[in-house]
């Protein structure tokens, strides 16, 4: 398949298918949202029966498990876990989900940084940018990175990458690459590279690895919110001063979870999570920052696959995908909520116009085999004759075309005017979903990839 049909395919796909006390999101001054916040262990916890209450999301607990839902958006908690799961992707969380004066309760800085961003992403993005990314394929020249099976993971990073940069050029977005050979780079200098460049966005592409060789999966990490460890430490005390990029938290989760979910969806592998961490290339970068783990190359299964260019194809498409996706969103924020929401009563505007059309031929069909369908039993042996003059063809016509005539001025496309804007308004449910700007026809190939 050539590139060009390729990257039709992904579009026609695309069209198938985003505190202490009480606290102010910094990023969403027009949306605030007051919490209230019970000092526990050091820190500060927010009750999901609050977090429920402010984004006017249901609540049902069954022992440790707590979901909340609205809409097409679903969060599900365990209790003493720190993994969640949000439309089916899951989400590390930076600290446990305890139990807070007889109540299940999330850390502030995973009710502000996390739970936001996914519900209401357009509200954290409005000072984002959509036209660099700079692309970190891992490792380079005398590091050669992960190596299992005759593959290293410099030359696999370099290839998804350049992969990327097909889809994302294709799209209209400059691409800026770390390194464009097997070249070595040491860490600090390549998130400079995006501050150089006016990047928009810094992706770093690894390929991981694991003594145990039955662990397998995708990862995406972002970096870890301060005072909070990194999702790989269990213990929750610790000095964990601020870094550079923490001033991106709540972009950083909207464009880690892009990823990870249009990951999960395309390939199919585990998913192991959108993830904590404090590597130099995504901590010390000062733009919004994701560091993708495309597999283990250590797996057998999993190492075969990423051997595979056609595998590496769909790593690229994807990581494009998600990148697409948190752009589409960034636009959407620009345009803000109000410009968002008139746009779903327009396809309903439009088709009244057709609607009337087929409305005449309605009433006629259900009549005419009514007289047919019981004649030819007793006609048979009868005759046929006498039947054929009797269907009586112009009676029903004549009583239907009258009154379809009137039918089209009803105020049926009023209706969904006031219905259908007052969905979103609790929540940003439909950006979170798989779109792609106009302008940026890049999709994934046909399949399940609606469900993030």
């Amino acid at each position: 398949m050539t590139f060009s049909r390729q990257l039709a395919r992904f579009a026609c796909a695309a069209l198938l298918a985003a505190a202490a006390g009480a606290w102010t999101p910094p990023a969403a001054r027009a949306a605030t949202v007051t919490l209230t916040s019970v000092a526990y262990a050091g820190k500060y916890f927010v009750p999901l029966s609050e977090l429920a209450r402010a984004y006017s999301l249901s609540y049902a607990e069954n022992g440790k498990q707590v979901t909340l839902s609205a809409g097409p958006s679903r969060l599900s908690f365990r209790g003493e876990g720190r993994e969640m799961t949000f439309n089916g992707t899951s989400i590390w969380l930076n600290a446990p989900v305890y139990m807070v004066r007889g109540k299940w309760s999330v850390s502030d800085a995973d009710a502000q940084n996390i739970v936001g961003p996914l519900l209401r992403p357009t509200q954290y993005l409005r000072a984002r940018g959509t036209k660099t990314v700079v692309l970190d394929p891992g490792h380079g020249g005398k590091d050669p990175g992960a190596m299992s099976g005759g593959r290293e993971e410099k030359t696999l990073t370099l290839d998804i990458a350049r992969r990327v940069r097909n889809l994302l050029e294709a799209a209209g977005v400059k691409v800026v690459m770390t390194r464009d050979e097997d070249k070595f780079i040491d860490l600090d200098k390549r998130p400079a590279v995006a501050a150089k460049n006016g990047g928009d966005v810094f992706v770093s592409i690894h390929i991981n690895a694991a003594r145990d060789r039955s662990v397998r999966g995708i990862e995406t990490y972002v970096t870890a919110s301060e005072n909070f460890p990194p999702t790989s430490e269990a213990r929750l005390q610790g000095k964990y001063p601020k870094k550079p990029n923490n001033d991106f938290n709540h972009s950083n989760t909207v464009l880690g979870h892009q990823i990870q979910s249009a990951l999960r969806n395309l390939t199919r592998a585990e998913d192991r999570g959108l993830r904590h961490a404090r590597f130099v290339v995504i901590r010390e970068s000062k733009v919004p920052a994701a560091l993708v783990e495309c597999g283990f190359v250590t797996n057998p299964d999993e190492g075969y696959r990423l051997g595979l260019p056609s595998y590496r194809d769909t790593l690229a498409q994807a990581i494009a995908q998600g990148i697409l996706n948190y752009f589409a969103l960034v636009e959407q924020s620009k345009r803000g909520a109000a410009g968002y929401v008139p746009a779903a009563p327009k396809p309903p505007v439009q088709a009244p116009a057709a609607v009337p059309k087929p409305v005449p031929p309605q009433p006629v069909t259900p009549v005419a085999p009514q007289p047919v369908q019981p004649a030819p039993a007793p006609v048979q042996p009868v005759s046929p004759q006498p039947v054929q003059p009797q269907p009586v063809q112009p009676r029903p016509v004549q009583p239907a075309t009258p009154p379809p005539a009137p039918q089209p001025v009803t105020p049926q496309p009023v209706q969904p005017q006031p219905v259908q804007p007052a969905s979103p308004q609790p929540l940003d449910p439909q950006p979170t979903q798989p779109v792609v700007v106009p302008t940026r026809p890049i999709a994934p190939p046909p399949g399940n990839m609606l469900a993030i």
